[in-house]
């Protein structure tokens, strides 16, 4: 009980984080009317460069980025399970989207090859683990669903971990975003993955004693 509890902090702190980077990409559609106020040299010379994919990319992805923590609320999911699932349909529809059109703009990643192949692999797997989270649910494999969900989230919060990264690259010495995204395309996802993984497995070595003592 202790452990739920202490969750929760955890959780509202995560969400608010999401909902904060996902306003502050709102400055992405005063491009839109040639506005670049807020956008950093690298990111306009992307746009630049690949207008359609990178933007796509930008607007729908917050869209993800926002919605994700609401799929993990228990509340919702027993209270509004219908709000539940579209919410979730949503959120699959602007993952994939949003997936597909950074898979697009890989090429033209800032940070030149190594980046474009690190944000490359995060597209793949943010895609392909979305996909089968729905496709898990249709099925009614709800745990699988789950454990999916997870793991698509955790490449979808590398949008805040990337940038809560950034001043780290600075204090380094890195001159620009461009510079630090070489590692930046590993670091923002990787290390989220890698929780996850370890958080389930966790979870799932607990779950025979939590039921035997119930």
């Amino acid at each position: 009980m202790a452990e739920k509890y202490l969750a929760r902090p955890a959780f509202v702190f995560m969400a608010l984080l999401a909902a904060g980077v996902a306003i502050y990409s709102l400055r992405f559609y005063g491009v839109l009317t040639d506005n670049w106020l807020g956008v950093d040299p690298g990111i306009r010379a992307v746009i630049v460069r690949a207008p359609v994919q990178a933007l796509a990319h930008m607007l729908i992805a917050p869209i993800a980025l926002f919605l994700g923590p609401f799929q993990f609320y228990a509340g919702l999911r027993v209270r509004y399970p219908r709000a539940h699932r579209w919410s979730g349909r949503v959120y699959v529809a602007a993952c994939t989207a949003a997936g597909i059109a950074g898979l697009a703009t890989s090429p033209y990643a800032s940070g030149g090859p190594v980046a474009g192949l690190g944000f490359g692999i995060l597209a793949v797997l943010w895609v392909g683990t979305t996909l089968g989270a729905w496709r898990a649910a249709v099925q009614r494999r709800f745990a699988l669903h789950r454990l999916l969900m997870r793991f698509s989230y955790a490449m979808t919060f590398g949008a805040v971990t990337l940038r809560l990264q950034i001043p780290i690259g600075f204090a380094l010495g890195y001159p620009s975003y461009s510079a630090m995204s070489v590692w930046l395309a590993y670091t923002s996802w990787i290390p989220n993955v890698v929780l996850v993984a370890i958080y389930s497995i966790r979870e799932t070595m607990h779950r025979p004693m939590a039921s035997a003592t119930t």
